[in-house]
């Protein structure tokens, strides 16, 4: 099952081993932007990860913890999101 790259917005292509990103034109058209080094969107992603992880490791009270384990795994998510196709 293939999926189509999400418009605006940086996806992985693992077909060309590269970030592409679509842009949508007035006309509708779809106009492609590619590049090696990882957006800055996913550079955030990793950084924001990390540290929910350093809170997590720390905490010790149950709620905080299952709140901080739901961010980690929303922004996994989102990370994976970026890397399907």
């Amino acid at each position: 099952m293939t999926r189509f790259f999400t418009p605006n917005r940086w996806n992985w292509s693992q077909k060309a081993e590269k970030w592409v990103f679509i842009e949508l034109t007035e006309k509708g058209r779809k106009k492609y932007r590619y590049q090696i080094e990882p957006p800055q969107e996913f550079i955030n992603l990793t950084a924001k990860l990390k540290r929910l992880n350093e809170k997590l490791l720390k905490t010790t009270d149950p709620k905080r913890n299952i709140k901080i384990f739901k961010n980690l795994m929303d922004l996994s998510k989102r990370m994976q999101e970026m890397g399907k196709i």
